[in-house]
């Protein structure tokens, strides 16, 4: 923050932590989270490290929060900040989210408005962002591209469109429930999973955007095809969004965490990335009308599927060709040993196979999971999944033109990390190109294996000035082969099979490295792992000052393995309703709603100068989750 010199001084300096070494722990060279103090004279641009002004920097701590010694109201002109007022939860908000619920609200208005592409701008009388024009003889689809040319602007810098689409193209919003990194010390330290985020991603649903009066679709209020939901889903649970395509691909992801307390309503966002432009009002959309049906993603996980397969009897894209299906125990996991590898042994290693000297179609190997691979610092994986998900290196099958390596945000030749649409695999699996370019958009080798050549429109160019710009072509057919197929050397695959290996692929590639194919229902230590603690919230009584005590009001809630209830407890440090302090209290509370416990008292506790309740609750793994809340109640 600014930092104001005592009354008579005019400058204006800030107070800022700078590092000279790296300050998170994915390098290993040092100095490591070693931030000191500095000052910047009068908040002025600088340079160089050296136009600081040193404060403090001690090397055997990390200075990471300063903070001026003086009044605040010398720096504010106020003498303290405004104390903003707490979530109520008390239902009133939403007849969806009843008093102490342990849910929240969480929507948006528009997925036409949107700024995802990366480096681009608003046309005047759009609300999409798309290339920015000028020079650029490449019209800025380079930017979504990258071999060995560092990190790509699309994905890495900003923006995170998987290919070119339009609104059109638009169909559903797939919700993700986010769980953090495992930090376990001891015999079984360490991740035992892998994904490309380094966290559990789990669907909680995906969610249909389109709606329809016969064949028309109603408009917001922007006067586009209305795409607003809203969901009601587990509170104090980090969670995020993707945009999907009918066929269930990303087609942009956000990629923070966010978060709703219990009782919170979010939906302001008011579109994707769309900073530059003023929300669309969610209140003036279907989703805000009383008689919206609100997708409820804490008792059923609703996914996208084929018409054949549809459960909902309704009517979700212009054509009529998706469904919806409900997944029976949510939320939905993609693990590569449970989900992948059955479908890859089934309909593709009968050709992709190496075994027994042979030569594997396409120079990819699929059948060689009994091999243990080094993946640089990330460990040992099976031979299959690596090449699928882990050869950004380019250390099996075909290699790129001009480099050792297939670039981020490539796991390989086959997949983008968290882009299916983009991914070689499934266009050959849908047997065309699907992320919105053609073969001629980019440079491209001139055959597989050919690491000498770049063809641009049919026609040679120079390696040495185009290699950074090289993509992937779709070419040949699709697989598994027709005529494998017709001739049953192997199986096809379903429309199920190819929306697995996309929700595979979107999630970054799952693998539970504590798997074990003996006894494949058992959780383990890996990806299958519930390291989420329960949800729980404590409405009444509240903190601080409280008329006289009627009732204890809480809520809890568990997505993973759900709750214990043996392991529920409540107890008071001072006489409650005749029950002396330090007495468990759990048997006293009856459901009010789901998720919602209450204790009506017979004798309202009408002063207290200062109590604590504890309430603490487990899930089945055993993740526990306690709330002490320390109050007082004034007499009347």
């Amino acid at each position: 923050g600014k930092f104001t010199h005592p009354a008579g001084a005019p400058d204006n300096h800030l107070l800022t932590v700078y590092s000279p070494g790296p300050v998170n722990h994915q390098y290993t060279f040092l100095p490591q989270l070693d931030g000191g103090i500095y000052l910047i004279k009068k908040g002025e641009v600088v340079e160089e490290p050296a136009q600081m002004r040193l404060i403090k920097n001690d090397p055997e701590y990390n200075e990471s929060w300063p903070r001026p010694v003086v009044p605040y109201e010398r720096i504010y002109g106020v003498k303290e900040p405004k104390l903003l007022p707490r979530l109520p939860n008390d239902g009133t908000l939403s007849k969806h989210l009843p008093e102490g619920t342990p849910f929240g609200l969480v929507g948006t208005s528009s997925f036409y408005k949107r700024e995802s592409y990366p480096n681009g701008v608003v046309p005047k009388g759009s609300m999409t962002a798309t290339y920015a024009g000028g020079n650029d003889p490449w019209k800025g689809l380079d930017a979504f591209t990258s071999h060995g040319n560092g990190m790509p602007l699309n994905w890495h810098n900003q923006g995170a469109d998987a290919g070119l689409y339009t609104n059109e193209q638009i169909h559903a919003v797939r919700i993700l429930a986010m769980e953090p990194t495992s930090d376990r010390h001891g015999a079984l330290s360490g991740r035992r999973y892998h994904n490309h985020a380094g966290e559990r991603l789990r669907i909680l649903g995906e969610i249909p955007l389109r709606k329809f009066q016969g064949d028309k679709q109603p408009l917001d209020p922007d006067g586009n095809p209305d795409t607003s939901f809203l969901a009601r889903i587990p509170a104090d649970v980090g969670f995020t969004f993707q945009t999907l395509d009918r066929r269930g691909m990303v087609l942009n992801m956000a990629q923070t965490w966010h978060q709703l307390r219990p009782g919170e309503i979010r939906t302001n966002c008011g579109g994707c990335h769309a900073h530059s432009q003023e929300p669309t009002d969610f209140n003036k959309t279907r989703a805000a009308r009383a008689d919206y049906p609100v997708w409820d993603l804490v008792n059923s996980t609703p996914v996208l599927t084929d018409k054949a397969h549809d459960e909902s009897k309704k009517k979700w894209d212009v054509e009529d060709r998706s469904g919806l299906r409900t997944v029976k125990r949510g939320p939905l996991n993609v693990e590569y040993f449970r989900d992948i590898q059955p479908i890859l042994k089934r309909s593709c290693v009968a050709c992709h196979s190496g075994k027994d000297g042979k030569d594997p179609a396409g120079n990819l190997d699929l059948d060689a999971d009994h091999e243990q691979v080094q993946c640089d610092h990330h460990g040992k994986f099976p031979g299959t999944y690596t090449r699928l998900a882990m050869d950004e290196r380019a250390k099996f099958g075909y290699k790129p033109v001009g480099w050792d390596s297939w670039g981020y945000p490539n796991a390989s030749r086959y997949i983008r990390m968290f882009q299916a649409r983009r991914s070689l695999l499934m266009w050959k699996i849908h047997g065309e190109r699907l992320d919105g370019f053609s073969n001629d958009d980019h440079p491209s080798e001139a055959k597989p294996g050919d690491r000498t050549t770049l063809l641009f429109k049919g026609e040679k160019v120079s390696v040495e000035k185009n290699r950074a710009r090289q993509d992937l072509d779709y070419t040949g057919s699709p697989m598994p082969p027709p005529q494998a197929v017709r001739a049953g050397k192997v199986k096809p695959l379903s429309d199920e099979d190819r929306r697995t290996l996309a929700r595979w692929i979107d999630l970054g590639c799952p693998l539970d490295l504590d798997y074990d194919p003996q006894n494949p229902e058992r959780t383990g230590w890996g990806w299958m792992l519930d390291e989420q603690r329960p949800t729980l919230t404590l409405t009444l009584p509240r903190a601080g000052s409280n008329p006289p005590l009627t009732r204890i009001l809480l809520g809890m809630h568990d997505y993973g393995t759900g709750l214990d209830r043996d392991h529920f407890s409540v107890v008071a440090d001072f006489a409650i309703d005749g029950i002396k302090a330090g007495e468990e209290l759990a048997s006293r509370f009856e459901e009010k709603s789901p998720g919602v416990l209450e204790w009506k008292l017979s004798k309202p506790l009408a002063t207290l100068a200062r109590g604590t309740v504890r309430v603490r609750v487990k899930d089945r793994q055993g993740n526990l989750s306690v709330v002490e809340r320390t109050f007082s109640i004034k007499g009347q």
